[in-house]
């Protein structure tokens, strides 16, 4: 089956200078706090939790409260030490779970505390994925950084818009000059920030763009993350253009 994003929603603060930032966990409750009831909807049958760092105050296991909080059935696994990457590979996990049956409603929780890997504020993401209706989940891949730029090139669709989401370690200016908007994560995060963007937007952006892909790169060791989604129902653009047509923005 091929997975499609059905909810993402995104929580973040900036910890007090005198205060630990939150656990993992803390972030957890206040994400799924977020999420829209849906008493309908599928539980989760896959369960990832997916951070950069340690939990500075980690005395639990989270990847299975997350999994507790979520009706407790899926298999849950942790991710880690990936840096940016791990949230990419949660997805990849995600689709091969489903394209041999053996999941068909992932969730992936994207967790980070402030003052860690870069990132200046405390933050999360949550990832639900199903059968439903949203932008499919196409592909994820590791792309050496001097090839950025050509695989950025081969996603402009043949009609409607790219729309480029970039992250840490990116070149904006590498982007494609045709039929491709831009957008940058926050840079007060890491390894959640094109996530938050994509929790913020999504909405807005279905039926604008065929193609959506999110780009992050790790400076340890070259490599750049994509994650492309693809939207079949998005409309194409007037005669004319559109008011967006090249636009750079942050």
């Amino acid at each position: 089956m091929n997975l499609r994003l059905h909810t993402a929603v995104e929580h973040v603060e900036t910890p007090a200078p005198d205060a630990p930032p939150p656990q993992h966990t803390e972030l957890v409750d206040r994400l799924l706090a977020r999420v829209p009831q849906d008493p309908d909807g599928p539980a989760p049958d896959l369960v990832a939790l997916v951070y950069a760092v340690p939990d500075p105050q980690g005395y639990k296991t989270t990847a299975s409260y997350l999994n507790h909080r979520t009706g407790g059935a899926a298999h849950g696994f942790a991710l880690t030490d990936q840096g940016v990457g791990g949230p990419f590979t949660a997805l990849r996990v995600a689709g091969a779970y489903a394209r041999t049956g053996r999941c068909s409603a992932p969730l992936v929780a994207v967790v980070e505390s402030g003052g860690t890997a870069g990132a200046t504020a405390a933050s999360g993401v949550l990832l639900r994925l199903d059968a439903g209706a949203g932008f499919g989940l196409a592909e994820t891949a590791a792309v050496p950084v001097a090839r950025l730029a050509g695989a950025w090139a081969e996603l402009v669709p043949e009609r409607g818009r790219l729309l480029l989401v970039l992250g840490p370690g990116t070149d904006p200016g590498a982007a494609p000059a045709e039929r491709t908007d831009v957008r940058t994560a926050p840079t007060d995060s890491s390894c959640t920030a094109v996530w938050r963007l994509l929790a913020q937007e999504a909405q807005a952006w279905r039926g604008r763009y065929a193609t959506v892909a999110l780009c992050a790169v790790d400076p340890a060791t070259g490599t750049g993350h994509l994650a492309v989604l693809r939207d079949p129902d998005a409309c194409e653009p007037p005669a004319g253009g559109t008011e967006e047509e090249g636009a750079r923005h942050g």
